[in-house]
């Protein structure tokens, strides 16, 4: 059943989206701890079992051929092996991506000065990164968290190809189209090399003369690739399309609904949350709970409800890198989504109940039942603003990495 409404305020609650399908035992027992009563849309919830062949729509959903947990981790107790392990994966994407980091500035470079674009080398090093963030989704979701105080538009590029690449692998899709998804979530802002950096850096709000410009971005980006033959079609359409939106209100063409292909909308829904999770010099970053909060209520406007929940089964109901208040009033962030039990990701503490930082932050998994068998010892009680307790996640991200 899809549940629409509560019978209390939903900051009193447990669950940080206000509308959400149940679809897992967990979420079903909690409501009946937090609430006497729900409210329900039955037009939004899963389909019977005659109309599904006897399979739920929600049971579908759940059937992906890769998840974000770490399978390869020991995580009971304080798993101080755990966080080890997931160190060593995410120092492996930070190599992969520190190569491509490089890489995308000399070729955004090239463009600014009207050189060519060295597509070649941008397959070769996608691909890489593909292989090690196959290995350990959440290790590579996880270092979208650091911050880059200059080259924003390359950190961005980085970050929507990682979110892309995660994204694909959650939909289960084939390996060719990932390998097209990256490439072209890697290339989508090259067209702003051709936009004055006073417009692209500018801390307020654009003109309309202003927007005007930077709203010729994706054509220019296409322009830009179109008579490379490194660079397929797939590839062009996230470049020219990543800005349309299937109410028609997006540029440069006003498509509308499937006349955007998946892949495009795929790409930008990793566009708007890195860019609206991300600080700029026009504005600071808001939490990634509060990001999906949004987007899920601009869904059916602006990329389809479907590929939008999608998105949030993806990073998590608590989307990884989110810094969230347990029940014990020690802090930690989520590092990994845990399928199984929605409600109880995979935490790093950093904070202890009275504020003290971790010497050596441990890791614990939220669904490990209590010493007795019973109920597991660590809840969430609510997600947190980092700003709120001048917690500098980025930098966290950093030294967990070795960076």
């Amino acid at each position: 059943m899809y549940v629409t409404a509560l019978d209390r305020p939903w900051l009193e609650s447990p669950f940080p989206f206000q509308g959400f399908p149940v679809d897992a035992q967990e979420q079903l027992a909690t409501l009946k701890k937090t609430c006497e009563y729900v409210y329900i849309d039955e037009e939004r919830g899963a389909a019977s079992p005659s109309e599904s062949g006897g399979k739920t729509a929600s049971t579908r959903n759940r059937d992906r051929p890769i998840t974000l947990t770490m399978e390869r981790t020991d995580l009971t107790g304080l798993g101080w092996r755990g966080r080890d392990v997931f160190r060593h994966d995410m120092r492996k994407v930070l190599a992969s991506r520190g190569k491509l980091h490089r890489h995308v500035q000399r070729l955004l470079s090239d463009v600014r000065f009207g050189r060519s674009a060295d597509t070649r080398e941008s397959r070769i090093l996608t691909l890489e990164l593909i292989d090690v963030a196959m290995a350990n989704p959440a290790a590579a979701l996880w270092l979208t968290n650091l911050e880059t105080k200059h080259d924003f538009t390359v950190a961005h590029c980085l970050n929507v190809c990682i979110l892309s690449i995660v994204f694909g692998l959650h939909l289960g899709l084939s390996s060719d189209s990932i390998t097209d998804l990256a490439l072209g979530a890697l290339l989508h802002d090259v067209g702003k090399m051709r936009t004055p950096v006073s417009i692209l850096d500018k801390p307020g709000l654009l003109t309309e003369d202003e927007f005007d410009i930077m709203r010729k971005h994706p054509v220019d980006g296409f322009n830009i690739l179109r008579k490379d033959k490194g660079v397929s079609e797939k590839c062009l359409e996230i470049v020219q399309l990543h800005h349309e939106r299937i109410s028609g209100q997006g540029y440069p063409f006003g498509l509308k609904n499937d006349e955007i292909p998946v892949h495009v909308r795929i790409v930008a829904i990793a566009d708007v949350y890195d860019d609206i999770t991300s600080n700029r010099v026009y504005h600071e970053g808001i939490p990634p709970h509060t990001c999906l909060n949004m987007m899920f209520h601009w869904a059916p406007r602006d990329f389809g409800e479907d590929l939008m929940q999608e998105f949030i089964r993806c990073v998590g109901i608590y989307p990884i890198g989110s810094l969230v208040e347990l029940n014990s009033n020690a802090l930690g962030i989520v590092m990994s989504a845990n399928p199984a039990s929605r409600l109880r990701p995979i935490v790093m503490l950093i904070r202890d109940a009275e504020g003290k930082p971790y010497d050596r932050r441990p890791l614990i998994n939220l669904a490990t039942p209590s010493a007795k068998g019973g109920e597991p010892k660590w809840a969430i009680k609510r997600v947190v603003d980092s700003k709120e307790y001048d917690i500098d996640l980025g930098r966290i991200a950093e030294m967990e990495a070795g960076a």
